[in-house]
């Protein structure tokens, strides 16, 4: 099969390569094109540059596809793009990259942000795509993936890619939109947003998002209930808001987010069909930021950000209220980050940036409500600085080479060095060629090293040691004149002291722990087309070969050797639009083999004049009964994934 996939998609590629190298641009055309070739992102080294000269593989998804699919989440956005498939636990959403995804992990090995704030947290290293984020696919004007290692700018985290989401402005989304949507299970949804600009330079927005569902029924006889039936215990409550306000060279901006999930998979042991079984994630970040823009051949830079996590989990254990247990977690985080750009070296961009990370509270507890007994009350500090450089040489007119260096040090472990070296070679401005070598690093998380519920399920581990991943990748992007994009990525990559949850004996019900386990190898290949000029048709597909694999090579669980997909967008007609997107996944280990997945999901919009539209969607049309392997916390086999569903939406402007 994955020789197929791979054989099918590079005859394709060859097809619109061929196709594309014998048509005569237009006017209109070549136009459209050098808006392409203009394209920047910001992910890469955390300041605009141009994507084909950005010393990273980097895929991008606009607004302007998200709204047209009916997006809601950034994990939304996120499927769309190459090497990447989501799941949920039905407590959490989870992200996969590049064949890994580790059953439970809580995506500890991307770091996600949002204009280069890093989000994920400082108790379990999460950053989760979907209603945990604080950001939804509204206030997004493009989402960034960056394949491939990225300590030497981030530091910890960003092992398997960094996430970077760039946010509308004021001047993006000028005056009140609204949006109201209801569906099935009782989907409600409010969101809104506000931009606007004034005299001085001033630019503001705000959004405001609000939603709830009652969740499915579940049929899940494994639970042992009276009938094998869930019913109303899986719904979800979110409550997001971002503000952004930007004067001159000073930029302070906030973003919030709440969201409850009630969890129907009996998740620890706890009694399966009664409901109070729930957790709640709250998450703060606020930051003050100074760019005073290039004065010459200098730019210089500074960001404050202070953010805070509050988890709480409550588990029932019996039909009473006297055995209930509670976890909470709390941390607080400030980082003051500083960079300078000098280009007064001929054919040199230099930067240099230093970070200082302090964590004053991380602050986990797990106790039995009554009669009161704690198990676990643990308060630990962190604290780590980090100093980075970086070049970026133009060697000649189709050459040039990136280097980069960071040294960070946290308290309690040795300074982890992160070095990047990528060569870039445009042949001509339409096509990119990068040969990337990277090397980062994730230090173990509170959780992994201190959680310890008294020895009922999960033991403490202090001496873990931090995960090391050095990657070797070929990137290649060709920009046909018709505006076709063409891409492949072929990556290689090892990750040594793998930090897993093992169960400590046989027994099924045994207690865990996290601990080094050894080496981990994924390699792939990534082939991507699309079509980038608007005004017509857009569309994009991908195919993917993964081969996820542990030292004694195994191949690891939740791991799919596989995976096709795309999405086409029509242009208007007489106020109609339909976007349609598809994704199939390859079989996957875990408890039990997962057979393949596969959903399509529409919307079919109409525009009922210049500020008012409606919309249908509807998620897993063919209503496939799609499974993700099983997390260590649930008793089930596999996870059943969501059924058909659909919501109307109507949106007004004022």
């Amino acid at each position: 099969m994955k020789y197929l996939i791979a054989s099918a998609a590079c005859g394709l590629l060859g097809l619109l390569t061929h196709a594309g190298a014998h048509a005569a641009p237009g006017a209109e055309d070549e136009d459209q094109l050098e808006a392409l070739l203009r394209r920047e992102v910001q992910g890469p080294s955390r300041y605009a540059q141009s994507l084909m000269d950005a010393p990273a593989a980097v895929s991008v998804i606009t607004r302007q596809e998200s709204a047209a699919l009916g997006h809601q989440t950034i994990g939304d956005m996120l499927g769309r793009l190459p090497g990447v498939y989501l799941g949920n636990t039905r407590s959490y959403s989870n992200l996969g990259v590049r064949g890994f995804n580790r059953p439970g992990d809580y995506n500890s090995r991307v770091l996600m942000a949002i204009d280069g704030q890093r989000v994920n947290d400082a108790i379990y290293d999460q950053g989760l795509p979907q209603l945990e984020f604080p950001v939804v696919a509204e206030w997004a004007k493009r989402v960034e993936l960056v394949q491939g290692p990225g300590s030497s700018i981030y530091g910890s985290n960003a092992l398997l890619g960094v996430v970077n989401v760039v946010t509308l402005d004021g001047a993006d989304a000028p005056g009140l939109s609204v949006l109201g949507s209801a569906g099935s299970r009782g989907q409600r949804r409010v969101e809104m947003h506000y931009g606007a600009t004034d005299a001085a330079g001033g630019d503001l927005f705000i959004g405001l998002n609000l939603q709830r569902t009652a969740g499915e029924t579940l049929f899940l006889p494994e639970l042992g209930t009276a009938d094998g039936w869930i019913r109303g215990l899986d719904g979800e409550r979110q409550a997001a808001v971002l503000a952004k306000y930007r004067l001159g060279r000073w930029k302070l901006s906030m973003a919030a987010v709440q969201r409850d999930k009630d969890a129907p998979t009996a998740p620890y042991g706890t009694l399966p069909g009664v409901s109070g079984t729930r957790y709640t994630d709250r998450q703060l970040m606020v930051e003050a930021a100074y760019d005073e823009g290039w004065q010459d051949d200098l730019r210089r830079s500074l960001r404050l950000g202070l953010s805070q996590y509050d988890f709480r989990g409550r588990y029932v254990f019996g039909q009473s209220p006297d055995v209930i247990d509670r976890d909470e977690a709390y941390a607080q985080w400030l980082t003051l980050d500083a960079r300078v750009l000098w280009r007064g070296l001929l054919n040199h961009e230099l930067m240099a940036g230093a970070e200082i990370r302090t964590s004053p509270y991380g602050i986990q507890r797990n106790y039995q409500v009554a009669p009161y007994e704690s198990r676990l009350d643990s308060d630990v500090s962190q604290d780590s600085a980090a100093l980075s450089v970086q070049d970026q040489w133009r060697l000649s007119q189709h050459w040039q080479l990136t280097t980069g260096l960071r040294l960070d040090h946290a308290r309690g472990f040795s300074p982890a060095l992160s070095p990047r070296t990528v060569l870039v070679f445009r042949p001509d401005e339409r096509q990119t060629l990068k040969l990337m070598w990277a090397r980062s690093f994730r230090s173990p998380n509170l959780y992994e090293r201190y959680y310890d519920d008294g020895g009922q399920t999960q033991l403490a581990n202090p001496g873990l040691k931090p995960e090391r991943l050095g990657s070797a990748e070929l990137a290649w992007e060709y920009l046909l004149a018709s505006g076709q994009a063409l891409s492949a990525n072929l990556y290689d990559t090892r990750l040594n002291r793998l930090i897993e949850q093992v169960p400590l004996s046989d027994d099924p019900d045994a207690v865990v722990q996290y601990v080094n386990r050894g080496r981990v190898r994924l390699r792939g290949l990534d082939l991507g087309v699309e079509q980038r000029v608007e005004g017509g048709w857009l569309w994009r597909a991908s195919a993917s070969w993964m081969d996820a694999r542990d030292e004694q090579g195994r191949r690891l669980s939740n791991a799919p050797t596989w995976m096709v997909k795309g999405h086409a967008i029509t242009p208007q007609w007489r106020a109609w639009q339909l976007g349609v997107e598809w994704t199939a996944l390859g079989t996957r280990l875990g408890r039990v083999k997962v057979p393949p997945a596969c959903f399509v999901n529409a919307q079919l919009s109409y525009r009922i004049d210049a500020r008012q539209s409606l919309a249908l969607q509807v998620d897993n049309l063919l209503d496939r009964d799609n499974l993700d392997p099983s997390s260590p916390d649930a008793a089930l086999s596999a996870i059943p994934q969501s059924r058909r569903a659909w919501r109307l939406a109507w949106r007004t402007a004022f």
